[in-house]
């Protein structure tokens, strides 16, 4: 996905079905025959077939899609996309360069870059019956850092997405999507990880530290010390302003940072999230930890007593991490297969669906996929 720099916003959309509702199957007849009509009305809701999705795009947007999407089927124009975008805009210039992307790959896959653009993208959407979700397509990787300054820019950004979600008619129970990394240095992420691993830290002392107390965290030295603590009060920041309006998901990254990732997002929640789920964590399937670390948020919730918000994905970065792995001798994160993926994803899916039967106040889920047999698997349980 082509992610242009700034402050730019994008969405991402998932269908309200509202006729999911929970069957529990008692053995009479007249139970069954409620089964019986209510998988043919999940049969008629989960069309993915059905062309009347696009009846709000023009002849031009789906030619456009289609071009894009074919370009998108060439590996070598997808591997090479960062460099060859560099090479046009050497050769076209800012604006020349501007021209090209604004009506193709930057109308594809990005809301608007303006309040008045995205609540247009929204409301087409809303008229599909769709549930739109504002998000905020930035991150860094180790070597990228911007600085203070930046990230507090990048803070604003999200706290805008928190009010427009809030704010506009076209959303219901909205949402908002993050990533940390758009306000915390990944080199304090990878560190955090590595420091948790030999002595896990207290959630508490994370909480204080979004409460404004000086905390000095064991084992980081003065200026990652003071970054951290600037950090925390960003997410601290869009966490108080969403709370009771709008659900904030965090993004999981790499394998290499994610373990500092769900640290402070489960401080977060420990936090905010006591009445309902307003900070939701991601959960990768392909990795083969995935299971367990799904299994130790549930243990961590009731212990310290919040509610849990699940993202439900497969994942993303599958190539660097296996490269990366390879190159640093260790064993593979990723499942050797599709099959395995989804038989994990699945797993987990059940696992969050029984739990949310036992304590729906308690556990949520956003099952997202593009997997069609996931999306039915969900309906139909």
């Amino acid at each position: 996905m082509f992610v242009p720099p700034g402050r730019m916003l994008y969405s991402i959309s998932r269908p309200s079905l509202p006729h999911l509702l929970s069957l529990r199957l008692l053995g009479t007849a007249a139970s069954r025959t409620t089964a019986v009509k209510q998988n043919k009305l999940l049969s008629g809701t989960l069309n993915f077939d059905d062309p009347s999705a696009f009846r709000v795009k023009s002849w031009g947007e789906l030619l456009r899609a289609l071009g894009i999407f074919r370009l998108c089927s060439f590996p070598v124009l997808v591997n090479y996309c960062g460099k060859l975008m560099s090479v046009a805009r050497t050769l076209l210039g800012k604006r020349g360069f501007s021209l090209l992307l604004r009506p193709t790959v930057y109308a594809q896959f990005v809301a608007g870059e303006n309040e008045t653009e995205i609540s247009q993208s929204m409301k087409k959407m809303s008229l599909l019956g769709l549930r739109p979700m504002l998000a905020v397509p930035m991150e860094e990787d180790l070597g990228e850092s911007t600085g203070e300054k930046r990230y507090d820019d990048n803070m604003e950004a999200m706290l805008d997405c928190v009010r427009m979600s809030h704010s506009n008619a076209w959303s219901r129970d909205p949402m908002m999507q993050l990533k940390v990394t758009a306000l915390l240095s990944p080199e304090l992420c990878v560190k955090l990880t590595t420091l948790a691993a030999q002595q896990p830290y207290d959630l508490s002392l994370l909480v204080k530290a979004m409460d404004g107390e000086t905390i000095s965290f064991p084992g980081l030295e003065e200026k990652e010390n003071a970054h951290f603590l600037c950090g925390l009060k960003r997410l601290n920041k869009i966490a108080e302003a969403s709370v009771n309006k709008v659900r904030v998901l965090v993004d999981s990254e790499y394998t290499y940072m994610n373990p500092a990732l769900s640290l402070v997002t489960m401080a977060m929640m420990k936090k905010f999230n006591k009445d309902g789920a307003w900070v939701w964590n991601t959960y990768q399937c392909y990795l083969k930890e995935s299971r367990s670390l799904l299994l130790e948020a549930l243990r961590l919730s009731d212990l310290e007593g919040f509610c849990l918000g699940v993202k439900l994905v497969r994942g993303a970065y599958m190539d660097k991490e296996r490269k990366l792995a390879a190159k640093e001798g260790r064993v593979d994160p990723i499942h050797k297969s599709w099959e395995d993926t989804n038989h994990s994803y699945n797993g987990s899916l059940d696992v969050m669906l029984e739990v949310i039967s036992q304590k729906p106040e308690c556990h949520r889920i956003i099952v997202a996929t593009h997997n069609e047999e996931s999306v039915r698997r969900a309906a139909e349980r």
